[in-house]
């Protein structure tokens, strides 16, 4: 009780004062220019929502720029963020990766892909698995620390943005195609990527078309041993077109479908595993938006929806290292989501900047498990347990953010905003069916223990402050405050799921805040680029699987349960 009094306090406090930046009007800041300065910069989005070079924003973010894809040719997109700093990788295997930022990893970071949420549908869990093929990838922006002011929820460590290659045919006047062939060939796995490129447009009209193949056979580690249960074997395709409404290009609707079809990916995260695939692991993505600039008083305006569905089926064939036994595994999870979002920017004075905006996202997912243990010697059926894994569920999700960005003379630039979200979950009970079998295979009973579940909801309001002081034209300080939120994901709300013992939701959970500052200063010479920065972050209402010692289903469980807090602070420095 104390500690969820204590971070009300804290959030309504800072929500105070970063709504008073965000109603300053254009008289606190001078009518003067920034600052220009000849040295390189990136242009990024992701930090602000608003096209700037990231020299000039005081958020920490790291860009994977096309150039450095070009040059590395990685396999995959986890690959390419392995080399930032205050970024690490959690691996179950090649091609199963968890991002790291700062600490915090799995749900608590968001990836999205062209600035949507559409592959965290899996409670955030693998978020980088190939959903678009690195040789579609025109670069990708990593925001660090808290962002849920523009974000929302899993964006508690920081944010992924991939963004993928874009086409410009329909400013020309006249009619152009272009077509590409790519291949690779890689000897640690014998593996093989060969994708076909079509693009063009004219007179308003672009599009692409992308079609892309992937066969790898299973890798070898660095002494030269085969990686069991490492192959990986799929295909995606990927259709863009961008029509402009008027001549002037101030309106343009935008299309976009993307089907990712895995056959066949290892899991090596199961060591002792004589088999361990998704043999199903398909992702199918919608879009449709609008995009209007200079419509009167409002600068910008982007609308979009979007669908998400996916399917994934995993096998396993697991020996027990303490019985004479082994256990077949299998389970199907279907999961997806419908969203649309509003963004709008308004000038409010030639030094002052407001970006808004609201989304809206309906989840749903749904589970089954079938786990069968056999005797080594006569493969006699010992046990079957039949279960979800995650029942019936869904979530909503409804948020609505602001963001204003004030210069105040030629140095020094505010940044802030404020966040609502609200999220209501609801799932079915459960049922857990345990089928015994005595020394002969014969079957003995059965027996179904219900797990129950209910409805609930959460909201939060969440904070950014950031400071940019212009020292000199290729010397920045900077400094930010920001709070950040996890809503439980539906795992964690409403699992039920079997292992060696078994793992059972929490309904009751609240979400995860963060409190996080940094300070540090960003140089940028015409030859070389970086940034250092300190950090401090704390996390309160920290989600974690303990044993609680109780039972179910007359096994040992696990529960997820809010621990008091974590704390996590350290240096990065990086340089490009």
């Amino acid at each position: 009780m104390f500690s969820n009094e204590l971070r009300a306090i804290k959030s309504k406090k800072w929500a105070v004062i970063v709504m008073a930046f965000l109603l300053c009007t254009p008289l606190l800041a001078t009518a003067s220019e920034q600052i220009s300065t000849s040295v390189m910069g990136e242009v990024v989005i992701t930090a602000t929502r608003l096209e700037e070079r990231r020299f000039d924003v005081p958020t920490p973010i790291e860009v994977v720029t096309s150039e450095t894809l070009m040059k590395n040719s990685p396999a995959t997109v986890a690959q390419t963020l392995a080399e930032l700093s205050g970024v690490s990788l959690s691996s179950a295997g090649f091609w199963n990766t968890i991002p790291v930022i700062r600490g915090l990893g799995g749900s608590r970071v968001l990836v999205l892909i062209d600035g949507d949420r559409e592959n965290n549908l899996w409670a955030g869990r693998s978020p980088l698995t190939p959903f678009v093929d690195v040789t579609n990838v025109e670069r990708i922006e990593v925001v660090k620390g808290p962002a849920s002011v523009l974000y929302g929820t899993d964006a508690l460590g920081g944010v992924i943005n991939v963004i993928s290659k874009q086409t410009d045919f329909a400013k020309a006047k006249e009619w152009s195609l272009l077509n590409s062939i790519e291949s690779r060939y890689s000897s640690i796995d014998e593996g093989w990527l060969g994708r076909y490129a079509l693009s063009g447009g004219g007179y308003g009209l672009d599009f692409s078309l992308a079609i892309i193949g992937r066969d790898a056979k299973s890798y070898e580690d660095g002494d030269g041993d085969e990686v069991e249960n490492s192959q990986f074997e799929g295909q995606s395709f990927e259709f863009k077109s961008r029509y402009f409404l008027d001549d002037a290009r101030n309106h343009d609707l935008s299309v976009s479908v993307r089907s990712n079809n895995i056959d066949d990916m290892g899991v090596t995260k199961k060591q002792d595993a004589r088999y361990s695939h998704f043999t199903v692991f398909d992702t199918d993505t919608y879009k449709l938006a609008y995009h209007g600039r200079d419509l009167g008083w409002l600068k910008d305006l982007q609308i979009r929806g979007w669908y998400v569905d996916q399917q994934r089926s995993y096998e396993a064939d697991i020996p027990s290292l303490q019985k004479p036994v082994y256990t077949l595994k299998s389970n199907e999870f279907e999961t997806s989501a419908l969203g649309a979002s509003l963004q709008g920017r308004v000038d409010l004075g030639q030094n002052n900047r407001l970006v808004f905006g609201c989304e809206f996202v309906a989840e749903d997912a749904d589970g089954d498990e079938y786990i069968t243990v056999k005797k080594n010697n006569q493969n006699l059926t010992v046990k079957d347990l039949t279960f979800k894994p995650i029942p019936d569920c869904d979530r909503d999700h409804f948020g609505l953010f602001a963001q204003n960005e004030i210069l105040f003379g030629e140095r020094l630039t505010i940044l802030a905003g404020l966040r609502y979200d609200y999220f209501v979950s609801d799932a079915k009970d459960t049922p857990f069916t345990s089928d015994k079998y005595d020394g002969s295979g014969k079957f003995i009973k059965s027996q179904t223990t219900i797990n129950n579940f209910s409805s609930q909801s959460d909201d939060a309001v969440t904070f950014n402050l950031g400071l940019l002081y212009v020292l000199t034209d290729h010397i920045h300080l900077t400094a930010n405050f920001s709070s950040g939120f996890r809503a439980p994901d539906m795992f964690e709300r409403y699992s039920t799921r079997s292992s060696s013992y078994m793992i059972i939701g929490n309904p009751d959970l609240d979400p995860e805040y963060s409190y996080n500052g940094d300070v540090g200063f960003k140089f940028n010479y015409q030859r070389f680029r970086g940034t250092v920065s300190v950090f401090y972050n704390q996390v309160t209402d920290y989600i974690d699987l303990v044993n609680n010692g109780n039972t179910f289903a007359g096994m040992d469980s696990r529960e997820y349960v809010n621990v008091t807090e974590a704390e996590l602070y350290g240096l990065t420095c990086c340089k490009s």
